[in-house]
């Protein structure tokens, strides 16, 4: 009984280090708390499981008593705000005896770098692990949730930001460490994820430890007003508004010694309610809907350049892969643009050795009379949109002849078709239309989409989504992505940045994305999960906020000599063009100068010639509409005196009479 004794006695002195995450967590990404709203379910948590429910609520400055107040409301025997300012109170003995009297603790927002240089190595550190080991809780909000990971992005130089990250991945700023609080080892944890666009961090700090210490961690975000609480089993659930989500990589590289590359970063978006293991990352509960993308690959027998700024000073890559790498040099580059826009790009084509011509979305390049416009297009191997307006350019694109043969023939095969910034929205799917003019679109679930050009029509763009300059707009530029791919069953998500492309092409018989510039290419991939919308309101009664569930999806960062593979090419069937003539002169045989129609307009649709043409054997007449189809033609001996378009609708349509050596053209306008 003697040796059972000591053994037993042995095994449980082991247990404070082999059971090394004994206590609670519960991580909460920011955002102000809400009575009878989103945060009562997770500080509820908090509280429930303090063995003695007494919540210590921790600072480096003077606060006032709402959190307190808040955790008594919600069961608490006590709850307390500790004001730590100083390394000196940090260490004292008094503190370390004070907090160890409560079984919760919670580390309110601020600067995690105070946290980390007032706190580290002290006794105050020392009760918090001494606390969790015996089974206490360790909560934080914001930076407060930030200091409870194994790896701890410590800010030490200042805020590191994505733009920067994707840039360079050794920035300044960028400053990591293992050895504070470290309460989930293996973890790295960002709060105000999708509010601050912080997956254009996380994934760069992930690479970065990657090949500073050969250790491949997992990457943990959590939004504002949302909660993950974690069981000592590491058994976890969401309570909340926004998303939790979770990255883990298989490799990382560095293009260029700075610029962060992965071809496979696993993630998982969850929302309120789901559960996972994160020791197996097996969800426990998780969305159930199977999302697959529709199309199931890129099939576009065309190349496609997107790029992310705006200014012709940060498409110099994509010019001269528009003007230089494809096709001729002198070859004409077809420029749409909104009224009066362009003319900075049509410089710099110039510029390059290329040649340009204007399509402005405007109703006189859409009139019927347009025909020499319509043959430079009918022509084109390039085609280039800048500077456009949304309602401008599809309202051109779908009414009127030369915006319907465009949209057309930017699809044939071998096209070469560039969008420059803002325009970049437009080759995919659906895009965003209010995401740079609402700032709060995601948030209050207000995010309105439209139909894209569906060039690339199972993938979903934003473009410069990480702009520093505009940063109230990277929860509208971050959540659109994820939000489009799961609600329109897309296959790739594809966030551009200033000074970045990304060039859709085909090389042995496949299509491949391929990204170059200054920062790296986020890329979203869904090979098909299960996914689910956000279905928590930010207020009682409104809608939930634009955010996607995932169970399972793949990000790429793209970048250097890394290709993605996009599928098989599908070559189209193009017909020939029949390339349109103005009238160059008279046939004399005909005396078609004299010819009139009449009446025109024509309320019954019945125009009648002046000239008697049925003898004319050698003439053909016909009808053509604003879209370029033939309607009605008429040969040599059928001719008739008077054209009969009673049978078609309303508008202007295009007579047309050849001799065989040239054509002439008539406007005819059929209206009651």
């Amino acid at each position: 009984m003697r040796g059972f004794y000591r053994i037993t006695v042995i095994v449980l002195l082991c247990l404070p280090i082999s059971l090394a995450a004994q206590g609670k967590l519960v991580l909460i990404g920011g955002g102000s708390e809400s009575e009878g709203g989103w945060s009562d379910a997770p500080y509820r948590w908090v509280v429930d499981h303090a063995a003695n429910k007494k919540v210590a609520v921790i600072s480096y400055a003077d606060e006032d008593n709402f959190i307190p107040d808040y955790f008594v409301s919600l069961g608490a025997a006590e709850a307390t705000n500790i004001k730590i300012d100083s390394r000196t109170v940090a260490d004292l003995q008094s503190t370390y005896d004070l907090l160890m009297t409560y079984d919760a603790f919670f580390f309110k927002g601020g600067d995690q770098s105070i946290y980390y240089t007032q706190f580290k190595n002290t006794k105050t550190m020392q009760a918090a692990i001494d606390k969790f080991h015996a089974g206490g809780v360790m909560s934080g909000t914001s930076a407060g949730m930030a200091i409870l990971s194994g790896v701890m992005y410590t800010a030490e130089n200042g805020s590191a930001y994505p733009d920067e990250t994707l840039a360079n991945l050794y920035n300044k700023n960028v400053t990591l460490a293992n050895d504070f609080l470290a309460f989930l080892p293996g973890f790295l944890f960002d709060s105000h994820f999708t509010e601050r666009g912080r997956i254009g961090r996380l994934l760069p700090f992930l690479a970065q430890w990657y090949l500073n210490k050969h250790e491949l961690i997992t990457g943990l975000g959590v939004d504002d007003r949302t909660a993950l609480c974690i069981d000592p089993d590491r058994k976890a659930e969401v309570f909340g508004t926004g998303t939790v989500s979770i990255y883990n990589g298989s490799a990382y590289t560095a293009f260029k010694d700075e610029m962060p590359v992965a071809d496979s970063i696993h993630a998982i978006q969850l929302l309120h309610g789901h559960r996972i293991d994160l020791t197996t990352f097996e969800i426990l509960e998780g969305p159930t809907d199977v999302v697959s993308p529709q199309p199931s690959d890129e099939t576009g027998n065309y190349a496609v350049a997107l790029s992310g700024g705006g200014e012709v000073s940060e498409n110099n890559d994509l010019l001269n892969f528009l003007v230089k790498e494809n096709g001729q040099l002198h070859d004409t580059v077809v420029v749409v643009t909104a009224p009066g826009k362009g003319k900075t790009f049509i410089q710099k084509i110039k510029d390059l050795g290329g040649g340009a011509t204007l399509v402005e979305t405007a109703a006189a390049s859409n009139d019927i009379s347009q025909m020499a416009l319509r043959n430079i297009i009918r022509r084109s191997k390039k085609i280039l949109f800048v500077e456009n307006d949304n309602g401008l350019l599809f309202n051109f694109l779908s009414a009127g002849p030369t915006g319907t043969l465009l949209n057309r023939h930017l699809r044939r095969n071998g096209m070469v078709v560039a969008f420059a910034g803002e325009d970049s929205r437009y080759a995919g799917h659906s895009f965003t239309t209010n995401h740079r003019t609402d700032g709060y679109a995601a948030y209050y679930g207000r995010l309105s989409y439209q139909k894209g050009l569906r060039l690339l029509p199972t993938s979903v763009i934003m473009a410069n989504t990480f702009d520093p300059a505009t940063t109230d707009y990277y929860e509208n530029t971050t959540a659109a992505v994820s939000y489009a791919v799961v609600a329109d069953s897309a296959r790739y998500g594809i966030y551009l940045n200033k000074k970045n492309y990304v060039k859709f092409y085909q090389q042995n018989g496949r299509n491949h994305f391929k990204a170059m510039g200054d920062r790296s290419v986020l890329i979203l991939m869904n090979r098909s999960t299960g996914a689910a919308l956000a279905s928590q309101p930010v207020n009682a009664g409104g809608p939930a906020r634009d955010y996607a569930g995932f169970a399972s999806m793949q990000y790429v960062l793209l970048n250097g000599n890394a290709v993605l593979d996009a599928g098989v090419p599908v070559p189209s069937t193009d017909a020939p063009y029949a390339f349109e003539y103005p009238v160059v002169g008279v046939d004399n045989e005909f005396g078609l100068s004299a010819l009139q129609v009449f009446p025109n307009p024509s309320s019954s649709g019945i125009f009648n010639l002046s000239r008697d043409i049925s003898a004319s054997r050698n003439l053909e007449l016909s009808i053509v509409d604003i879209v370029g189809r033939t309607l009605l033609e008429q040969h040599g001996g059928s001719l008739e005196q008077a054209v009969d378009l009673s049978g078609f609708p309303d508008g202007v349509y295009l007579l047309r009479i050849d001799n065989g050596k040239e054509i002439s053209s008539m406007k005819v306008i059929k209206q009651r």
